[in-house]
Formats: structure tokens, C-alpha cells, sequence
């Protein structure tokens, strides 16, 4: 056969060549289009496969944290029963009579830092109480010891060797004690054993209401501590508490070497010194990167730290990632085999049975009427499933998108009120400054609110800074913006409002928190009240809206110091050289001893 009577796509080229319709061009072979198309397939799912693990990643660590964190806080509900067995021990040891006996009468305490030092020989024994003392240890675990001192401050007896006459008259819970008040505190170095300890305090009143002596338990720490829980973080977990000061009193798995060091500076302990609770990814003292979760004691400044070794965690993830990998990379090359195959049989098969019906047709030969199978036909799948891939990508993504716009709502918002944070009220300001031809702005801070808490404690606060910005929200106008800038206080950006309406407004919310008459004995009132500031003006160039934000806070220091309850409107808004350093932070004023 003579080369222009050779079929197929060559024959094809030769006879355009030859009849001058086309130029010689490079050409690509249709299995390198197809691989390059499957490449393309197989990068989409492996980024698709990449993004999901790495959110897998983040949900697991975002799960341990909250299981690190529900472990810690059932510690602390631990230490609660412990500390109420211990109290209920100690209150009904000193309602007995017997614990105060008449010649406790004769001596007072030493309040006077020029006198002399307390004599033990002056302070009487008393064995028949020393023995009840013994007794009470046996059927409560959660005492390591028990005393009785003089009001002096001098060890009458106990039940620890070489306790009777040591002087305790220095130590903060004796001191606490004597005032009527019983108290729980961490010493640095017990007298007794040498070590960092809990010592509760208990004090002995006297018929007529004179406290006699004080009633001193040292805590059996191991008793505060939530050894069972061990088992539920697995290997390389820790625990530990520690005292105000970052100084180790326990930890599990127990290492001697820990006890009393000082680590308030570590990276893993330095938060829980400055906030009640969270969580927090740091080096341990072993140097094992952990999870920990931390929660302040009740009733004490300690601390209960519980880390979950990262590797638990992350481990599995390592193992889906690498299985996940391998299973991509075998399933990519079964599809490029596939698609070879695939390509030869369904796609250049069929187009190089077309090509020589072309030439055969072109040379005059008769061919068949059977239709050749087309190349539409044969990619037709490939564009479904291309398409179903489309479908699917897209849907992942709104799905994301949906998500961030989610998150991006909650990063607005104050978690423990639901209102607007800082953040955002700061963006709304700006924007409103340059569209609103007026605007004005209240801010409010509750009145001692360090005394409500020191006296309630931060639960009750964190209730009452709810219920607060409860109370603002549904008292402000419909188209104004509330929002919690600092600790206890809040912000009020009115726009189109006047300095009257924005001053009738203010009266209002300082009426509807006085209505809510939440108790707060540090008060003269009694109830919880707030200070609120009011500043009014037009947007202007010569003004900025720290000048407002300035002359509101100006109008709230006039409103506390006209005596608070009140509302202080101010009658201009200047702008001031410098407004930084006239404006005072939310966090200053939160932790300000005047509230």
C-alpha cells in the first residue's frame, strides 16, 4: 500500500497538507489532555480533602480543650464538698461548750505590734480537748491535723507532734479568725511539716460573744484533689494546684522536686493567676506541650490546673492525615490508569475509526452506513461528573462562607451579655460619625461595682452585668446601638439624637437599673445604681468623634462625683489636642477601687 492510501489520522494530515487547507502544527496527544484533566480532578479533591482535615484538626483541639475544661471544673466541684465537709467540721467542733473553757478569758490577743512576743508558758493546756481532737480525725479524712490556740495566738494543743506551743499569732488566718470571721489560706511553709499547706480557721466565741482561741484544720490537700479524674485524660496528663503566688502545693503524678517551686512566670500558669478560668496551650514543667485547663478554687485564691498531653490529640490526626494521603494517592493512580484505558478505548478508538471513514470518504470509497460513535457522546460523563464536582465545591463553599458570616456575628458580640462589644461598636460609630448630620453618645458605668463583687463574688457579677444590659437594651430607642465596652461599662451611640433626648434617654436607663433593685449592701441606696455621662453635637471637621467619646466620659466622672445615681449631660463638645490621653480605658475605670 502506497503511503496516500494509508488510513488513519497521519493519511488525514498528509491529504490536508497536500490540498494546502492547513500548515504542519505540533499536536498533543488526547491521553496527556485527559491526564492533565484528571491532575486538575485529583488537586480540587486533594485541596478539598486538605481543607477538611484541617478543620478536623481544629474541632478536636477545640473538643479537648472543652473537655479539659469540664474535667477541671469537676475538680473544683470536688473541692467544694470537700471544703463544706470541712467547714460543717470545724463550725460544729466550736459550738461545743467544752471548746472554751473559763480560763481562756484571762488572756487577750496580741493586737499590739510593740509588744512583746506571746509567752507559751502563759497559755494554759488543755488535754481533754486535745483528746476529742484526735477523735474527730479518725472519722474526718479531709483534716490532716487539728489545733486549738489561745487568743494569743499560741498552740494549747493539737494533734501533730510538737504542735503545743507553736505561735501562730503572725499567720493571716489566725489573724481572720480572731475578728469572728472563719477563714481558709495557703501558707508557703508549714510550721509542722515543712511544706506549702491549707490551713482553715475556725474562731471559738466565748459566752458573751468574745472570741476565746481559734480551732485551726490543716487541709489534707489530696483530699482537694481529683485523683479519680486521672484516668479519663490519659497518659502524660497532669495536675496541679497552686497558691495566689504560682507556688506548687500538689501535683499528680506526683514529683517532689515540684513541690513549693515557684512558677507563677511559666507560660502554662501565668493565666490562671489573672482570670478565674480558661484554657491555655503551653509547655509543661516537663517540657511535654499540654492542654490545660484552669478554674480558681472557691473561697481561695489557688488554683486547679489539669494539661492533657497534645500528642493524644493530634496523634490521631496524624494517622487519619497520613491514611488520608495514601488513600488519595492510590485512588490517583487507579484513575490515571483508568483514564488511559479509559481514553483508548472510549475516545481515540472511536476517533480514529471516524478519521479513516473521513479519508476513506475523501478518496471516494464506499463506507458504511453504520453512525461511528461520536466524541460527544463518549466525554458526555466526564461533563456530569465535572459538573456534579462543580455543584458539590460550590455547595462547600457557601457552606464557609455561611460559617465565617456566623463567626463573624459572634466576634461582634459581648459573650456574656449578647450585646454589642467594643469592637463593633466602634465600627458603627465610625460609620454613623459620617453619615449622621447629629449624634450623641451616653456612657455608663456601675456604680462600686468592685465592692458588688468582692461581696457577692464574680458569679452574682457577671448576673448582674447581665440583667443590666438586659435592662439598656430594651429601654434604649429602636434605632440605638448598646454595647459593653469594658468591665462594668457600657455605651450608648444615639444617632440623629439631641442633647435633651439623649439626656431623657439616660435618665431613663438610670431609672430602669434602679427598678431592677438588684441588692448591693456597699451602697448607700442599697440596690445596684449607675452613672451615666451624655455628650451631644454635629459631625464637623474640626471636631473628631474622640472629642465626643471625651466629653462623655467627662460628664460621667461629674455624675459620680456628684454622689453617682445620677446623670450629667455635657453642654458642648470641644475637641481637645490630644484625646488620647484624656480619654480613660474601660479596663482602668473596671478595675478602679471607686467602681
Amino acid at each position: 500500500m502506497t503511503e496516500d492510501n494509508q488510513p488513519g489520522a497521519d493519511g488525514v494530515d498528509r491529504l490536508r497538507r497536500r490540498q494546502g487547507e492547513v500548515k504542519p502544527s505540533r499536536t498533543v496527544s488526547l491521553r496527556l489532555r485527559l491526564g492533565f484533566l484528571a491532575a486538575l480532578a485529583m488537586t480540587l479533591v486533594i485541596a478539598e480533602r486538605t481543607v477538611s482535615i484541617v478543620r478536623l484538626e481544629r474541632s478536636d483541639l477545640a473538643a479537648a480543650e472543652r473537655h479539659v475544661f469540664e474535667v477541671t471544673e469537676r475538680g473544683v466541684s470536688q473541692y467544694q464538698n470537700a471544703l463544706v465537709s470541712i467547714r460543717t467540721m470545724l463550725a460544729t467542733l466550736a459550738s461545743d461548750s467544752q471548746m472554751t473553757p473559763e480560763d481562756a478569758f484571762s488572756f487577750s490577743p496580741g493586737t499590739d505590734p510593740q509588744a512583746p512576743p506571746p509567752d507559751p508558758g502563759l497559755t494554759p493546756s488543755t488535754p481533754e480537748i486535745c483528746s476529742r481532737l484526735g477523735r474527730v480525725l479518725e472519722v474526718v479524712p479531709v483534716a490532716d491535723s487539728l489545733a486549738v490556740t489561745a487568743a494569743n495566738g499560741i498552740v494549747r494543743c493539737g494533734t501533730s507532734p510538737n504542735a503545743e506551743g507553736l505561735d501562730l499569732s503572725g499567720r493571716d488566718y489566725f489573724r481572720i479568725a480572731m475578728r469572728g470571721i472563719p477563714s481558709i489560706d495557703t501558707v508557703a511553709r508549714s510550721f509542722v511539716t515543712g511544706l506549702p499547706s491549707v490551713y482553715a480557721a475556725q474562731p471559738l466565741v466565748a459566752p458573751g460573744g468574745r472570741v476565746a482561741g481559734v480551732l485551726v484544720a490543716r487541709v489534707n490537700i489530696r483530699e482537694l484533689f481529683p485523683l479519680e479524674i486521672a484516668s479519663e485524660l490519659g497518659p502524660g496528663a497532669e495536675m496541679m494546684i497552686v497558691d495566689p503566688a504560682g507556688r506548687v502545693m500538689i501535683t499528680y503524678p506526683e514529683d517532689p522536686t515540684l513541690i513549693g517551686r515557684e512558677m507563677g512566670q511559666k507560660a502554662f500558669v501565668a493565666p490562671s493567676l489573672s482570670r478565674t478560668s480558661g484554657t491555655v496551650t503551653a509547655q509543661g514543667p516537663d517540657g511535654v506541650r499540654r492542654i490545660y485547663g484552669y478554674s480558681r478554687l472557691p473561697s481561695t485564691n489557688m488554683h486547679l490546673l489539669v494539661g492533657v498531653d497534645e500528642r493524644t490529640i493530634l496523634t490521631p490526626i496524624e494517622r487519619a492525615t497520613f491514611q488520608a494521603g495514601m488513600t488519595l494517592l492510590l485512588a490517583s493512580c487507579i484513575i490515571f490508569l483508568g483514564l488511559w484505558i479509559a481514553g483508548e478505548r472510549l475516545i481515540v478508538a472511536p476517533v480514529r475509526a471516524l478519521a479513516n471513514r473521513l479519508v476513506r470518504f475523501g478518496r471516494g470509497e464506499a463506507i458504511e452506513t453504520e453512525r461511528a460513535p461520536t466524541l460527544i457522546t463518549e466525554i458526555q460523563p466526564l461533563a456530569v461528573a465535572f459538573e456534579s464536582m462543580t455543584e458539590e465545591l460550590t455547595r462547600r463553599e457557601n457552606a464557609l462562607r455561611s460559617a465565617n458570616r456566623r463567626l463573624s456575628s459572634l466576634a461582634s458580640l459581648d459573650p456574656l451579655t449578647g450585646i454589642a462589644n467594643r469592637r463593633s461598636f466602634d465600627a458603627v460609630a465610625a460609620l454613623q460619625w459620617g453619615t449622621a448630620s447629629q449624634i450623641a453618645m451616653l456612657i455608663l458605668d456601675i456604680d462600686h461595682f468592685k465592692k458588688f463583687n468582692d461581696r457577692y463574688g464574680h458569679k452574682e457579677g457577671d448576673d448582674c452585668i447581665r440583667r443590666l444590659a438586659q435592662a439598656l437594651a430594651s429601654t434604649v430607642r429602636g434605632t440605638d446601638i448598646v454595647a459593653r465596652i469594658g468591665g462594668e461599662e457600657f455605651a450608648v451611640l444615639m444617632p440623629g439624637a439631641t442633647i435633651e433626648a439623649a439626656c431623657d434617654v439616660a435618665e431613663r436607663l438610670r431609672a430602669a437599673v434602679e427598678k431592677l433593685a438588684i441588692p448591693h449592701d456597699g451602697l448607700p441606696a442599697g440596690f445596684v445604681s449607675i452613672s451615666v455621662g451624655c455628650a451631644a453635637c454635629r459631625p464637623e471637621p474640626e471636631i473628631t468623634l474622640s472629642d465626643l467619646f471625651v466629653a462623655a466620659d467627662r460628664a460621667l466622672y461629674e455624675a459620680k462625683a456628684a454622689g453617682r445615681n445620677a446623670v450629667r449631660c455635657a453642654p458642648s463638645v470641644r475637641h481637645e489636642p490630644d484625646p488620647e490621653a484624656a480619654i480613660v480605658s474601660s479596663s482602668d475605670r473596671g478595675t478602679s477601687a471607686d467602681g
